[in-house]
């Protein structure tokens, strides 16, 4: 039949015409075709689509396919159109069908692959069927129609209206696979006709097909297809929060929907009916109530719950619905929850979620400085409503028992969450600016502190904590929004338990994490050399932590965060009286801290002991603290705030412990771990570069006992004697280029450990006091050492074409995409002389970031390495790509490199009456005069537009009593200097005229560079011939050695 049709139709389209209105099997043959045709399509585009079998039984079929491939297009639009609109129906009805048993019975197949075809014939049926906007809701009303197994959460009633639906009255698994498939289709369905086609149905009416229902706004949706898809939550490919609700925000926004308040409105109340149906919130006592955002949604267990949440959340948060909405929304549940005298069980159980996030849009926050002190003013009606409801709901909390003696009978969890839920909080960096958004009244500050000191009064028979982890839960939290919003009333004792509290809180969760990573510890130095799986499946086990401590310490470490940010505010204002002034709680405060950094310490080791297995066990470790990522961020900003002292003190705690890696692996360990969490690896950084920490996590001191205990981090505060010895985490990065990474993406982890590297190098050689012997002795390994293929990978991420950007304009320039950013950061970078701010900003890695910090990097390289830098300019043979990185410099990083080296030489001290250096801005020009003894001099040092990348000129104005020879000898050898430095311009000045102080204090120079002091390590002349007695410098003599070949003196030919 389907050949005859072809022939038919190859043939003959008027035949098929004037038949289709008196046979019903045109649409049959007709249908026959197209899936025919997918089915070939289908065998191409998926591997291995059908088994040997069934690619034998229809071989025939699959090769009449071939033929039928782009059926449509060789079909014009006039024979479609003259198909009755009957036969359209027919043919639209028994494709839909066939697409619907597609995706909900096909299960040897990938459902992603699947539900991307169907896609693409469904687009077809709609193009080829539909001419007119009402037959194409038609065809959609049949492809989302109900049957057995779909719609999961709901059913609708068709007959009544598009947009109504019911609740299942059974629970039923959110598993089903074929509901997935085809919510993962609707989702691609939507991604390619628009949400309004789909979901609002909207459409210009036409006379084809209008059914009066239509007119009427409550018909012209299909919100329950919405809330299916929310309850779904996630599919292949895709999730209401990732995919389908920016969708939704998105087109609401943009597209001009006549009944858009009308769908929402619709969407909205089946899932709350469904909410208070099942009437209970399947949230844990554990949830982050404040952060009910993103991963913290996936923690809600009840299906329509959650899916409330994220569709309120999403239209708050981009202003679809606004205060007006919510304050609606928030009477509208007051009135559920109370009926009469009686509480709705069920409203009270979802109800903290959702005024959660309906009070951080009613509140409009009024804090200057942060101040949640001051008595708010509340001049509407809305303000009042919320300060009413929520002291009736603090009076009743009151009214109950103190937590310790736990009665659930008494619904006080309930009313617990639905208080704490009453006070947001928020943050504009991460975790390190937590701060409260409410204003709130005294009278309800002191309803607050009321409620606390219950718990406090209590304390003495407190014995029954202990075994009542919600009890210490709710506690925390309590003392999270005691010490936020009220800490301005709080007194000697209210500190007292909060310090006490917090400090045991978070000691649990020290405790707990380091016997985990004494298992690792023992479980990695006990296995044998060879690679074992069981290890692996220990390491899961071990570092999987589901204690509830841990939920307890992040309402600590929220109350720490609280706590510090506060003690900001007493410092910033000194005459306010505050129990915190008397510095009576420091001590208590330093043992947070240092607990707070166990914690970080803790879980770097335990990856640095798992990397020493393997990969992979590293990667367990790191992915474990994903599942308390909230955790780490607070502990990650806490570190970061952290004072030196705390810091040392932490440092050298953990290298008493006694394990196999020490406190600057574990730094390492976190700091190029392949599973991000950015503010601990921020933090890691952070120490890594930062005194004390800095002075030995950079430079590893050579051990002279190769039998010292295990693989303790050594370190001292000077740099060893002798050649350098970098970290072996450093090592490898800085010495040679690591393997394969030119060939590698740009993002990928191998580049980022290899800036970083880099990083931490200049940074610590930044630090250093300049013409320390420790500096000079970093810098010529540098020199001698590092490679050089740094600055060829940094300009791999500055696009050359960034190089040429003076010639656009300023304007074009900041509309150009990716041109601005390393030139900012390179030029930020040396104003700054930090590299703080691009590490900070690196994570998520994405190349625009990347491209950003290798510009931030190539500014401070130029700044603390001037003369390394311009001797790999001097080497490129690449003209064009000379000129273009030159064009960059002088553009971005000339300039202020200028200012600041001309601005020190301005300030420099050079102390002497002999000697007088005079700066000229205008001109980039420094004048320095030496008179010594009735002779003199005046050198001009000129620095070109390109510095550091082309070398300083300098030329003699003026000389008093010189020979000529020795003119010229000063002459180059200021040159020598300038040019030579690593370092600022005003120290190489600064030495050149040590070393004409040094010659006329009669030290001879050095026969082989002609200057007392080396022009690279500032060295005097200390190696003798025994011979002709003559000294030499120790650099010097090496060369001479090195190239000459005999090792004999260069004056007198003597052995040396």
């Amino acid at each position: 039949m389907a050949q005859f049709a072809w022939e038919v139709l190859s043939g003959c389209f008027f035949f098929l015409r004037a038949v289709s209105e008196e046979i019903d099997p045109v649409a049959s043959i007709l249908a026959s075709l197209f899936i025919i045709g997918w089915e070939h399509s289908m065998a191409t585009t998926i591997d291995n689509a059908f088994d040997k079998e069934a690619q034998e039984k229809i071989r025939d079929r699959l090769e009449f396919g071939k033929s039928l491939t782009g059926l449509c297009s060789t079909v014009n639009d006039k024979f479609w159109k003259d198909l009755s609109i009957n036969n359209r129906k027919r043919l639209g009805n028994i494709l839909v069908k066939f697409i619907r048993s597609a995706i909900f019975k096909e299960v040897k197949l990938n459902a992603s692959e699947v539900t991307v075809l169907c896609c693409s014939w469904m687009l077809e049926v709609l193009e080829c069927l539909c001419h007119d906007q009402n037959e194409e809701q038609y065809l959609l009303d049949q492809l989302l129609s109900k049957d057995d197994i779909w719609p999961v959460w709901m059913v609708t009633d068709f007959s009544l209206s598009r947009g109504s639906a019911a609740l299942k009255s059974i629970n039923v698994s959110s598993e089903e696979s074929g509901n997935h498939k085809f919510v993962s289709f609707i989702d691609k369905l939507i991604s390619k006709i628009g949400i309004m086609k789909v979901i609002a149905c909207y459409a210009e009416q036409s006379l084809s097909y209008a059914p009066k229902e239509l007119t009427n706004e409550e018909t012209t949706s299909r919100a329950w297809i919405a809330a299916e898809i929310l309850c779904t939550w996630k599919w292949s490919g895709g999730s209401a929060v990732a995919s389908f609700l920016p969708l939704l925000s998105v087109s609401i926004k943009n597209e001009k929907y006549p009944f858009r308040d009308s769908l929402l409105d619709s969407i909205f109340d089946i899932l709350l009916d469904g909410a208070l149906v099942h009437g209970d919130s399947g949230l844990k006592s554990s949830f982050i109530l404040w952060l009910a955002r993103g991963n913290e949604l996936d923690k809600i267990e009840e299906t329509f719950l959650r899916a409330l949440l994220s569709l309120l959340v999403t239209l708050f948060k981009n202003s679809i619905w606004q205060g007006e909405k919510a304050t609606m929304i928030f009477r509208m549940l007051i009135n559920k929850l109370y009926m009469g005298e009686a509480i709705n069980q069920n409203c009270l159980k979802i109800l903290p979620l959702i005024v959660n996030v309906l009070v951080q849009t009613l509140c409009q926050r009024s804090f200057t400085s942060g101040d949640s002190g001051t008595d708010a003013q509340l001049d509407c009606s809305d303000d009042n409503l919320i300060q009413v409801t929520v002291k009736d709901w603090l009076e009743r909390v009151l009214s109950l028992p103190p937590l310790i003696a736990w009665q659930a009978e008494q619904d006080m969890e309930e009313w617990f969450q639905l208080v704490i839920a009453c006070y947001p909080f928020g943050a504009s960096s991460g975790t390190r600016s937590l701060r409260p958004e409410r204003d709130i009244s005294l009278e309800e500050r002191m309803l607050i502190l009321e409620v606390f000191r219950k718990q406090q009064h209590s304390a003495n028979a407190s014995a029954a904590i202990s075994k009542l982890p919600v009890v210490h839960m709710y506690l925390s939290k309590l003392m999270v929004i005691s010490v936020g919003y009220c800490w301005k009333e709080f007194t000697e004792e209210d500190w007292e338990l909060f310090f006490s509290q917090v400090r045991s809180w978070i000691q649990s969760a020290v405790v707990m994490m380091e016997e985990i990573t004494e298992n690792v510890n023992d479980t990695i130095t006990n296995c044998s050399a060879s690679k074992n799986f069981g290890v692996l499946k220990d390491l899961e086990q071990i570092v999987f932590v589901s204690d509830p401590c841990i939920n307890v310490a992040i309402n600590a470490l929220e109350s720490f965060s609280l706590f510090s940010r506060v003690l900001g505010f007493q410092q910033l204002n000194a005459d306010n009286p505050n129990p915190l002034a008397s510095g009576r709680w420091d001590p208590v405060r330093d043992r947070i801290l240092e607990g707070i950094l166990r914690l970080f310490f803790c879980t770097g080791i335990a990856e640095a002991i798992a990397s020493s297995y393997d990969h992979e066990a590293a990667s367990i470790v790191a992915a474990s603290r994903l599942d308390n990522s909230y955790f780490w961020e607070l502990v990650a900003s806490n570190v970061i705030a952290s004072p030196q002292y705390a810091r040392e003190r932490a440092v050298k705690s953990v290298e008493f412990w006694g394990l196999s890696k020490g406190p600057i692996s574990s730094l390492y360990a976190v700091l190029f771990s392949t599973i991000s969490i950015p503010s601990l690896q921020f933090a890691a950084y952070v120490i890594l570069s930062s005194e004390p920490v800095s002075l030995y996590g950079i430079i590893e001191e050579e051990c002279s006992n190769d039998d010292a205990g295990g693989d303790q981090d050594s370190y001292s505060l000077d740099l060893p004697s002798g050649k350098v010895h970098l970290r072996q985490e450093l090592l490898g990065m800085i010495e040679k280029l690591p393997y394969g990474l030119l060939e590698m993406d740009l993002v990928a982890q191998e580049w980022v450990n290899f800036f970083l590297s880099w990083s931490l190098l200049l940074t610590h050689i930044q630090f250093l006091p300049s013409l320390s012997s420790s500096r000079e002795r970093l810098v010529q390994y540098v020199q001698d050492s590092a490679s050089s293929m740094i600055l060829d990978c940094i300009f791999q991420h500055i696009p050359l074409e960034l190089c040429a950007a003076h010639r656009l304009r300023k304007k074009d320039l900041e509309n150009s995409s990716g041109l601005l950013e390393p030139a900012s950061s390179a030029t930020c970078a040396i104003k700054t002389g930090s590299l703080l701010f691009s590490v900070e900003s690196l994570w998520p890695i994405e190349p625009q970031k990347m491209a950003s910090f290798a510009g931030a990097l190539y500014g401070l390289m130029l700044q603390v390495l001037p003369a390394y830098v311009r001797g790999w300019f001097t080497n490129i043979r690449d003209r064009s790509a000379s000129s273009l990185i030159e064009s960059f410099t002088r553009t971005w990083c000339s300039p202020p490199l200028i200012v600041n080296e001309l601005s020190q030489i301005k300030k420099a001290n050079f102390a002497d009456e002999n000697f007088e250096v005079s700066v000229s801005k205008s001109a980039n020009e420094v004048v320095a005069t030496y008179t010594k003894d009735e002779t003199g001099m005046d050198l001009v040092i000129r620095l070109p537009a390109s510095y550091p990348l082309r070398p300083v000129d300098v030329d003699c104005m003026r000389n008093l009593g010189i020979s000529e020879v020795k003119q010229r000898k000063w002459l180059m050898s200021m040159m020598m200097f300038v040019r030579n430095q690593n370092g600022a311009l005003a120290e190489a000045i600064r030495i050149w005229k040590s070393n004409f102080d040094k010659e006329f204090e009669g030290i001879e120079e050095c026969p082989i560079c002609y200057s007392v002091i080396h022009t690279a390590n500032h060295s005097l002349p200390r190696l003798a011939c025994k011979t002709c007695k003559h000294k030499f410098h120790s650099a010097c003599l090496y060369k001479w050695f090195s190239t000459s070949h005999k090792s004999s003196c260069p004056l007198c030919q003597s052995p040396f």
